[in-house]
């Protein structure tokens, strides 16, 4: 990876040295944003602060104060298995640039990369992945970032599969996928060691239904892409939703050329392989273009499916749940605020869903802000999309700390792409929900990629014109421990 450092910070951060039998020092390999932005990324630090500790754990194995300029080699470092070191940047006692490892073992010998940057800004990468559209930003089970499908300036499929490893900062094509357009990706298999499955979407040379699945396995050497013919998710618009089994339940969505359908499948991974079968459960109202949201983890948590549009193109106004364990939907259908499509549906950390913006029936844009819970179903959070956001095309992404951040699209349909991008955040403690701007994009997206990383920072890439770079949102230090 070609992204630029931070000299300022990163004298002698080269590799670990052997120290005692039972630690060693330590120098992580810090990354930062590409020149044009180091002044502001990079202010004139007072103090830099390394700290080593446990993946998850607030209690610092080593932690050590470094001047500006100094060397970045922590002492002491113990072997264990699950180490993350954390680094921040103080400028008048204040904390202003902050950067992680994602977790590494120690005993590997190898010095992780960390990404030091200004905290909640957008970071420009000195890397340019292929141009697309409307491809998939997927987080793999290890962490990296993975850039899949989509099409082209041209409108050409993209075939090539993207990967940025935070830990090793290394980005590449590792493998190819069947030209299509509009396919769905979702996690498969053994949670913590999960397959991708590549679901749906039309043949780009005859727009007829991509009558195959593919199961993505990076972990193979080399990297595996595994086709399974079967026309029973040949279609598009529909969703994929991965339950606390392993497997995915892949719902509604519509033939190219043709109206919606209700009908439910599920996909599984058999000793390696892709299986597909048919659900007995069906949508009430069949439809296009909506979301499926389990509601959290745990087995047999329900699924909503929200919005999309019906035969006519009109919104759906009700919401459907269904029930993995019952193989079966509720006879419950709340009803949406406002009725959309195109919208985005985010699980927020108390299992509830926020819904977030959309057009509606006429084609107009929705900044109405939305909240399900399965107790009182659909209520107006009050909270609006600022103008100037983006409501459709645009990106939503959970944080470490819980909060959702929102980034480019389109203000109308058909509109041009924005750089505006915004905190969405969920009060604990009376349920109230608050969007407030954060940085803007460096580039104006629409229908870009946006993946969370395991070092907590989110890899933006696409939706722009060719050979535009990728970006990196660093959110604060909270909740990245």
């Amino acid at each position: 990876m070609t992204t630029a450092r931070a000299a300022v910070v990163i004298a002698g951060a080269l590799a670990a040295s052997a120290g005692c039998s039972d630690s060693l020092d330590l120098a992580p390999v810090v990354d930062g944003p590409v020149a044009d932005t180091d002044a502001d990324a990079f202010p004139d630090l007072d103090q830099i602060l390394l700290e080593a500790a446990h993946s998850g754990s607030g209690i610092d194995l080593v932690s050590q104060t470094f001047t500006n300029g100094a060397a970045l080699e922590l002492s002491g470092v113990p072997l264990v298995d699950d180490l993350v070191i954390h680094m921040t940047g103080r400028l008048d006692a204040s904390d202003v640039a902050y950067g992680r490892t994602c977790a590494f073992s120690v005993v590997d010998g190898a010095a992780p990369h960390l990404f030091f940057s200004r905290s909640v800004k957008f970071a420009t990468l000195g890397v340019a992945p292929e141009t697309r559209r409307l491809g998939i930003g997927f987080t793999y089970h290890d962490g990296s970032a993975l850039l899949i499908g989509g099409i082209d300036d041209g409108n050409k499929p993209v075939a090539d599969i993207e990967r940025f490893d935070p830990l090793t900062g290394e980005f590449a094509a590792v493998a190819q996928v069947s030209p299509r357009i509009d396919a769905i990706a979702a996690a498969v298999g053994t949670p913590g060691a999960e397959d991708i499955a590549l679901i749906g979407g039309a043949d780009p040379t005859d727009t007829m239904a991509a009558g195959f699945v593919e199961g993505i396995d990076l972990d193979a050497d080399p990297p595996r892409v595994d086709r399974t013919d079967d026309n029973i998710v040949s279609r598009v618009g529909m969703t994929a939703t991965t339950v606390a089994d392993g497997s995915v339940v892949v719902i509604g969505g519509n033939p190219p050329g043709g109206g919606p359908v209700a009908e439910t499948d599920q996909i599984t991974l058999v000793a390696g392989s892709l299986a597909t079968k048919q659900l007995r459960g069906t949508l009430a109202q069949p439809r296009t273009g909506h979301t499926a949201t389990s509601l959290g983890d745990d087995e047999g948590a329900n699924i909503l499916v929200a919005g999309g549009v019906d035969e006519t193109g009109a919104p759906v106004a009700t919401a459907e749940l269904y029930k993995p364990l019952e193989d079966a939907y509720s006879d419950l259908h709340p009803t949406m605020v406002v009725p959309r499509s195109q919208h985005r549906a985010v699980l927020l950390p108390d299992n509830t869903v926020l819904i977030v913006g959309g057009v509606d029936g006429s084609g107009s844009a929705v900044t109405t802000i939305e909240r399900f819970d399965e107790d009182n179903g659909f209520t107006d959070t009050g909270a609006v999309l600022p103008p100037g956001s983006g409501v459709i095309g645009f990106t939503a992404t959970t944080l470490p700390d819980g909060r959702i951040l929102l980034a480019g699209g389109r203000e109308t349909e058909g509109g041009d792409p924005v750089t505006a991008s915004e905190i969405v955040t969920l009060d604990d403690l009376d349920g109230t929900v608050s969007v407030v701007p954060t940085d803007d994009l460096a580039f104006p997206r629409a229908d870009q990629m946006a993946t969370l990383m395991c070092d907590g920072t989110v890899w933006i890439s696409g939706g722009t014109a060719a050979g535009m770079p990728a970006e990196r949102y660093n959110p604060p230090a909270a909740g990245r421990r």
